[in-house]
């Protein structure tokens, strides 16, 4: 399978991902991930997945419903505003690669229990090489503690955080074997979705819902917390861009 076909074949999950960089880094590491990868199923003995991660091209079918179950976890959580739009990104991300060692080098042919630290070690290595442009170090490090986590209780790290909980339910829900089938995992249904597109807020009407200005507008933390503000407009890899962004609009107009 060459670069283009694996690209088509994830055409629909990487339409989840609203950031262009983000996007790019994502299909590099689809297009470099080892052959068996798009051959193999989800597990060596079908045990612990549904029929529809079984046999040829199993493991690539799981990894679809799981970027699905992530973007709509996801959806929920920007909605709850316990992240942003770029988090979830990055988190569709980790669902696209949270098995992509899955069976390591792959002379094994069976599914290696290292293989959440062996996709954190291929995600590092494929940043070092193409991705120092496309997304910072920071983030790089976010989606390589989410995928080192995403096996729940029955690895180590276990998930902590609210994201690296949110992939290990995803993979979790995707893995149960009650799931009977989803129909855009079907081989030749990779048409791309609409993206989500997050509530908009105003540099007048946003209120921080976070940090030491919780609750004030933009202007009310300025005039409270200047160097605070200034501070997030300029941190490099801040996990909220969308407010990031508005607190640079605000700077930028005075």
């Amino acid at each position: 399978m060459n670069s283009t076909e694996r690209i088509k074949l994830f055409q629909r999950e990487l339409s989840y991902i609203t950031d262009n960089k983000l996007k790019e880094f994502a299909k590099i590491l689809i297009e470099n991930a080892d052959d068996y990868f798009f051959e193999v199923p989800a597990s060596s003995s079908g045990k612990y997945h549904p029929d529809f991660a079984r046999g040829n091209g199993g493991l690539v079918r799981h990894t679809k419903a799981v970027a699905y179950f992530t973007n709509e976890f996801a959806r929920a959580s920007i909605e709850l505003k316990k992240i942003d739009r770029y988090k979830a990104d990055l988190l569709v991300i980790a669902a696209i690669a949270h098995d992509i060692k899955k069976q390591g080098d792959g002379m094994g042919k069976h599914t290696v229990s290292e293989h959440p630290q062996l996709a954190a070690d291929y995600i590092d290595d494929m940043w070092n090489k193409y991705g120092e442009e496309l997304l910072s170090e920071e983030s790089m490090n976010f989606i390589c503690e989410v995928v080192e986590s995403h096996m729940g209780p029955w690895c180590k790290p276990v998930p902590e955080t609210h994201e690296q909980l949110l992939v290990f339910f995803a993979d979790y829900t995707a893995s149960r074997k009650e799931i009977l089938g989803l129909d855009f995992i079907e081989d030749g249904d990779n048409e791309e979705v609409d993206a989500y597109i997050p509530p908009t807020y105003t540099v007048e009407s946003y209120k921080f819902d976070f940090g030491k200005t919780k609750g004030m507008t933009i202007k009310e933390a300025y005039e409270k917390e200047p160097g605070y503000i200034k501070w997030m407009a300029n941190k490099e890899g801040f996990g909220n861009v969308e407010v990031q962004n508005l607190v640079k609009e605000y700077l930028n107009n005075l």
